[in-house]
């Protein structure tokens, strides 16, 4: 039998990572062109407006205010699936070899520093490939979300934050339900002010560079949480 092992901190490095994919969202929208990492929903709907446009008689006279790039949100989509595949292949192996103690695993926060330390170093490829790699970390972030399990969480979107807000406040708008409403409110405005910081480095800095703070930034969430693990783990028991 497995024991679940919780982070005191998870609410807030939720937060956290929150606010890391607006701000890759916002660079990948600046600087890329029509086109999320972390927000898949919205790559969807590019790719969608862009067989309309194409495929549909007479639509391409309308001029439908969405660029005419496909590879771009079809690269990140692409990554993203990727990334989740990443991430799920060592949580199966553990779980089936028994190893799986059910503890958020900092293991993932770290291939997400490491894939995004990968848009560092390509900076100067060609920007699908920068596109499929930052997707790809979030794709791995979004696994490590679904395994902390918070509700109304995921940290790559917001429509499910914001069902949980307003369905917490009508359904228990009491002292109760504040602090739930408090985090969720804090994960909304992450993601915004993410997506605001995002913006403007992308506008000011390097492709590098921006990558490189959120690279950072996910290392400080991997190192919080193994050390959380580390000294919240029990001591093992002492042989006579």
């Amino acid at each position: 039998m497995t024991q679940r092992h919780g982070v005191r901190g998870s609410a807030w490095l939720m937060v956290l990572l929150t606010g890391i994919a607006g701000w890759v969202d916002a660079v990948a929208y600046v600087r890329s062109g029509e086109v999320f990492v972390a927000n898949q929903t919205g790559n969807a709907v590019f790719l969608a407006v862009q067989v309309a446009e194409r495929r549909l008689p007479g639509v391409s006279r309308i001029h439908v205010a969405v660029g005419g790039d496909t590879y771009g949100p079809l690269a990140s989509l692409i990554g993203f699936c990727l990334g989740v595949a990443l991430a799920v292949i060592p949580l199966r192996r553990a779980r089936r070899a028994g190893a799986d103690d059910g503890a958020p695993p900092w293991h993932l926060l770290a291939m997400e520093a490491a894939l995004l330390g990968t848009v560092v170093l390509l900076a100067g490829t060609p920007r699908e490939i920068r596109l499929g790699l930052a997707a790809a970390a979030m794709g791995v972030q979004s696994v490590y979300a679904a395994r902390v399990a918070m509700r109304g969480v995921t940290t790559t979107t917001l429509t499910g934050t914001l069902v949980a807000l307003i369905s917490t406040f009508a359904e228990d708008p009491g002292r109760r339900a504040r602090k739930a409403i408090f985090l969720l409110s804090a994960v909304w405005a992450a993601y915004t002010l993410g997506a605001w910081g995002g913006a403007a480095a992308g506008l000011r800095w390097s492709i590098g560079t921006v990558h490189g703070v959120a690279a950072l930034v996910a290392v400080a969430a991997a190192v919080a949480v193994w050390r959380e693990q580390r000294t919240s783990d029990p001591p093992p028991m002492l042989r006579p």
